[in-house]
């Protein structure tokens, strides 16, 4: 076949693709997620889009029963909201092994055609969201309060084994195997170019500090003071050694949370030497609850990053020796430097530790939109890449998907408890599942785009097999015609796992104080950036044992729906 021909291909490969390319990401005003419909009032239409989009019985049932029990819980049916939550458990407990079968299809389909099995941090929101479900049916229905109490209780120390097991594991599957598949060795031409970088230590999702302190309020609410002392004591530990600087969390929380400890100590009695030191380690003046009864309320604010699509070039560079990797970015112009940033920062060669704890914090910076190219030289590992086929399969190149998540944009300046007209308290993040999700995403870069590359370029030499056994010669115009077909097809196929609960909070927010029994009108005003000021009233019957109240405040309704999203969001 001439170089002419040849090069005429190519282009038209490169054409094609990012054609391609375009038609998978720019579409008309695409279907608004269940979370959206949720914070401008639409719950049935919500709940139309979550049965549309997700079978009981199909691969995305875990996000059916997820997504559901969010919108339940929102509408008060707090009873249906556990039911779903209860079944969400059940499956991931059910999903503790992975057929070989499914393994098959992600190595030649893509991870979208497997069964989605959540994240191991959806395991305490479960548990969490159940506890308050059961403390809102416990005020709903004061006769059967303790034994709703009771139920919560039961989630929690479900939720404490988890997190003890959690704390225990040490990387899990670390056992050497041996396989000789082509998929394996493959693998081992990629291993050496995705190790490990320095840059993303330290943000795998370790313990989970919140779901502890939540778990003391339970406890000291339904009087097991002890219970509560050393859940409260964890919480304590936790965001001192390291939650708090990992998640971007106000130095203050531990400060609160050991008041809640001094509290629960003192209503023991004892402890007398440990007192001494949390008093000492407190900034300010410790309130005292003598004749008040204490309050938590729980604030969840906004909805968590979305987890979306990167599309990359990959094709094989004979003269470097190298395999060459080149974004192609789409979307609006946040979007495309948030995919540049992406990817600068995660496969560049130098190390990029601020770039990385900038994007947490939603800050791009100076985003270059050229060219962004990233070549993986072989060196001595090239002859076994040609030997494996996999230079010749990646002629007119291959399309890898990977995901990414935008830097979090939290539009809240504060969150404040009025009452009677005036400031009580404020309201203070205690988690950022926000960055948890972002940092969960940046701690699967590697392996996701690993197991991409070695997905696209496996499919690739399948194909390339295929057209060996049918006796379609690769060294002449036809063959390479059917070559650039093949590799068309697979450009279609591939596809990245953007799937995810996506009506998780973007934050937790939480105030605890002392207020006087009896009934207490409460305003809760979230003030946002743009100079909004988000409002939620309610009326609390306050006792003189701890009361746990919820509500979840959404950031983007319009202003002419803020009355309305109020009248549906009350706290339980």
């Amino acid at each position: 076949m001439s170089a002419s021909i040849k090069k005429s291909i190519s282009l038209l490969v490169v054409l094609i693709k990012l054609c391609l390319l375009s038609a998978c990401n720019i579409t008309p005003l695409q279907q608004l997620s269940p979370a959206q419909l949720a914070q401008q009032g639409h719950f049935a239409k919500a709940k139309q889009n979550i049965t549309q989009n997700y079978s009981k019985t199909g691969n995305e049932r875990l996000l059916y029963h997820l997504e559901m029990a969010s919108l339940l819980q929102l509408e008060k049916n707090f009873e249906q909201s556990n039911t779903h939550l209860s079944e969400a458990l059940n499956l991931i407990e059910s999903f503790y092994t992975q057929s070989i079968s499914e393994l098959a299809m992600v190595q030649f389909s893509g991870p979208t055609y497997t069964t989605y099995k959540g994240k191991a941090y959806y395991v305490p929101q479960i548990h969490t969201m159940k506890a308050i479900n059961y403390n809102a049916l416990a005020k709903e229905n004061p006769t059967q309060a303790q034994a709703f109490w009771d139920a919560a209780l039961v989630e929690m120390r479900q939720l404490d084994v988890f997190l003890s097991e959690l704390k225990e594991k040490t990387g899990g599957y670390s056992s050497a195997q041996t396989n000789d598949s082509t998929a394996s060795k493959i693998n081992k031409v990629l291993t050496p170019i995705f190790a490990p970088k320095g840059l993303l230590e330290n943000i795998d999702y370790k313990d989970d500090a919140y779901a502890h302190f939540l778990s003391g309020v339970l406890f000291e609410q339904s009087g097991e003071l002890d219970s509560a002392r050393l859940q409260y004591e964890r919480a304590m530990q936790m965001y001192d050694n390291g939650f708090e600087q990992q998640y971007k969390l106000p130095e203050l929380i531990s400060q609160q949370v050991s008041a809640a400890l001094i509290r629960v100590m003192q209503k023991s009695g004892g402890y007398q030497n440990k007192l001494r030191e949390l008093k000492n380690r407190l900034k300010g003046k410790l309130e005292s609850s003598d004749n008040n009864a204490n309050v938590t309320i729980v604030q969840d604010i906004g909805i968590a990053p979305k987890r979306k699509q990167l599309n990359l070039l990959l094709k094989a560079d004979a003269k470097a020796k190298a395999l060459v990797m080149t974004p192609i970015v789409f979307g609006t112009t946040k979007e495309r430097k948030a995919q540049v940033r992406w990817f600068q920062m995660l496969h560049a060669d130098t190390s990029l530790f601020d770039m990385v704890q900038n994007y947490m914090l939603g800050d791009l910076g100076d985003v270059a939109m050229g060219t962004v190219t990233k070549r993986l030289p072989l060196g001595p590992l090239w002859d076994d890449a040609v030997k494996l086929g996999i230079v010749d399969a990646l002629e007119f190149g291959a399309r890898i998907s990977v995901t990414y998540l935008e830097p979090i944009d939290t539009p809240v300046k504060r969150s404040e408890v009025w009452l009677a007209g005036k400031r009580y308290t404020q309201l203070l993040p205690y988690h950022s599942i926000g960055l948890l999700t972002l940092q969960d995403a940046l701690a699967q870069s590697t392996n996701e785009i690993r197991a991409a590359l070695t997905r696209e370029i496996t499919k690739a030499l399948s194909a390339k097999k295929v057209l060996k056994e049918v006796g379609v010669k690769q060294d002449n115009l036809l063959g390479s015609l059917a070559k650039l077909s093949t590799s068309l097809v697979n450009a279609i196929t591939a596809s990245a796992d953007t799937r995810q609960w996506q009506t998780l909070p973007l934050e937790i927010r939480v105030a605890q104080f002392a207020l006087p029994a009896g009934e207490q009108q409460i305003t809760i005003k979230t003030y946002l950036n743009s100079g909004h000021i988000i409002e939620q009233s309610e009326t609390l019957n306050i006792n003189r044992n701890m009361g746990l109240w919820h509500t979840r405040t959404f950031l983007n309704t319009k202003r002419d729906q803020s009355s309305h999203a109020l009248s549906t969001l009350n706290m339980e």
